[in-house]
């Protein structure tokens, strides 16, 4: 097997959907996002231990992944949260999925290619009330847009939903805008007799932050593999979750380097000393972005070893002199914990300024992920 490899803990998956579930009223379901190869983790495996964890649907960003679910045996509700074309609405068809719409335009192709088909399609409506992708922004036409579903012989409007742009920020007001207009929305599909099995607002930061936005189902993507966005991280509020993903590599190669000695490419690291180097056989093709290069870190036998040099394709290099009896073979902790030391998916987006979601979704599919329970 390759030496370096993933290392995902289905236990502490489960453990943060309980953690999550007891934030909620009992009436409240869960909605899993496993999107983007379940945030790197592994769709299908990810898929299988949310639903034993008692999720009550998944949430994918295209049809394909809600495909590869449906080929292996998942038969749950499935939505796709994302804007599709024409030339997918064979999957949406063909394997079930449900599908967020927010045009009439698209509404009245696939109630036509449905009913060719024979099929029903269940419809969440996605109404925009802040976040500027896609959805309907006009109050009028969201309502309207509802109305016309309702009548369509061959969708099913199952749902109703928006997307809180700034809910991991300290202050909640704009949060709190844009819960007000999705209610004068729901307030007005009442007042015309369409009531939606399905309404949800809430992400992973807003369950922690904004109770109010709950509804009775909520979106969770970034919490069940054990990060919260934002300032919760450090809030006492928080939730307490756990990192699911661990990511490891072994030393390849251990060699002395003289003072003046040019490390990598770009010649960006000269060393001022004496040092004892390691090459590691992991790069920025595996997913170790290349913006770690001469700032980054990783843990061997329990000690911080600076990275030095430009990261590779294939390839990096760690300044290993403060680490005794260091070996070829020794394990390399990336991502997750080595005896009273840790890195997290949230240490490396601080260190090249971006977030854990980035760090965890670029983990690259050559990487191998391995499942265990504890």
């Amino acid at each position: 097997m390759r030496p370096t490899r993933v290392l995902i803990d289905l236990n502490k998956l489960e453990n943060n959907i309980k953690t999550i579930k007891s934030q909620l009223d009992s009436k409240t379901a869960i909605m899993a996002i496993v999107k983007a190869n379940a945030y790197g983790h592994g769709i299908l495996e990810v898929a299988k231990s949310a639903l034993k964890s008692g999720v009550h649907s998944l949430g994918v960003a295209i049809p394909e992944e809600g495909a590869k679910l449906r080929c292996q045996g998942i038969d749950c509700d499935i939505l796709v949260l994302g804007g599709i074309v024409s030339d997918q609405i064979d999957l949406i068809l063909d394997y079930d999925l449900s599908i967020c719409l927010f045009s009439l335009e698209a509404a009245i192709l696939i109630n036509r290619l449905a009913g060719e088909k024979h099929k029903k399609v269940k419809v969440h409506l996605k109404v925009d009330t802040g976040m500027g992708r896609i959805g309907v922004r006009d109050r009028d036409d969201a309502v309207k847009l509802g109305i016309a579903i309702n009548k369509m012989e061959h969708l099913i409007l199952e749902g109703i939903f928006t997307h809180l742009s700034s809910a991991d920020e300290p202050d909640q007001a704009y949060s709190s805008i844009q819960l007000d207009r999705f209610k004068n929305v729901l307030n007005d599909f009442w007042r015309v007799g369409i009531h939606p099995a399905w309404i949800h607002a809430a992400n992973t930061a807003s369950i922690v932050n904004l109770p109010k936005s709950h509804f009775n189902l909520v979106r969770v993507g970034i919490g069940i593999y054990g990060y919260i966005p934002g300032h919760t991280s450090s809030s006492e509020s928080a939730i307490k979750v756990e990192p699911v993903l661990s990511w490891h590599t072994r030393v390849l190669h251990i060699k002395p380097i003289d003072i003046g000695s040019a490390i990598s490419y770009g010649r960006t690291y000269i060393a001022h000393e004496p040092r004892i180097i390691a090459t590691l056989p992991v790069g920025y093709a595996d997913g170790y972005s290349r913006l770690l290069s001469n700032k980054g870190w990783v843990l061997i036998r329990g000690r911080k070893a600076p990275i030095i040099g430009n990261i590779c394709m294939d390839q990096m290099l760690v300044d290993v002199t403060d680490i005794p009896d260091i070996e070829v073979g020794d394990d390399v902790v990336l991502i997750g914990i080595q005896g009273d030391r840790s890195i997290f998916a949230d240490d490396l987006a601080r260190l090249y300024g971006t977030i854990s979601y980035e760090v965890l979704t670029n983990i690259s599919n050559r990487v191998t992920r391995i499942y265990g329970e504890g």
